[in-house]
């Protein structure tokens, strides 16, 4: 009898620790990040029929979505505003023209799988909505002539993030958007989130 009443005490002592290391490896809950990182952005035709601008930048800004933790999968949902310094200029004559890169914001989905024993990183895959903003600035002499455009498309992305206890989190990501008319581009970019 003393011996099943020493379980039970064992037991119940057990049961909070477990509930709580079940509840440090859910993924379920709302988040906000930061993220920086590398922009590479792909115009064809830019300036000129085969004249095709590659440039390199930084992209910065933040994001907040919600995941759901089936106990297999995590499903989420995440919106993002971003902008980038990416820009490349052409000199003809008196004449320089460039094309410079604005705000993006990114509306989609991710589907992800926990690992490791702690369930504490996450490896997953995105995507969803983009639409960019380019500004193109023509100066000559003393003249300045912008236009800006915004280009619609698409996003697929993969990462994985790692969770530091229960409301700290980091990740790594490459992601892909497409804009069609030969305009796309490149990001790897670090984030980091706090999860409520």
């Amino acid at each position: 009898m003393k011996k099943f009443l020493m379980i039970g005490a064992a037991m119940a002592a057990f049961a909070p620790a477990a509930a709580m290391a079940q509840d440090t490896g859910s993924w379920t809950g709302a988040h906000v990040d930061a993220i920086a990182g590398w922009d590479q952005m792909k115009v064809e035709d830019a300036f000129a029929p085969g004249d095709d601008y590659t440039k390199s930048g930084a992209v910065y800004g933040g994001s907040l979505g919600f995941d759901y933790d089936t106990g297999s999968v995590v499903m989420g949902a995440d919106a993002e505003l971003t902008g980038a310094s990416t820009k490349d200029c052409e000199t003809i004559a008196t004449t320089t023209a460039c094309i410079k890169t604005g705000r993006d914001i990114y509306a989609g989905a991710r589907l992800g799988v926990p690992v490791g024993d702690a369930r504490d990183t996450l490896l997953y895959f995105k995507g969803g909505y983009t639409n960019a903003q380019f500004k193109a600035e023509e100066t000559t002499g003393t003249v300045v002539t912008t236009e800006t455009t915004e280009e619609e498309g698409y996003r697929l992305g993969a990462g994985i993030e790692h969770k530091f206890g229960t409301n700290v989190s980091a990740k790594v990501e490459y992601r892909y958007s497409d804009y069609g008319d030969g305009v796309n581009r490149n990001q790897v970019v670090a984030g980091i989130g706090y999860r409520f």
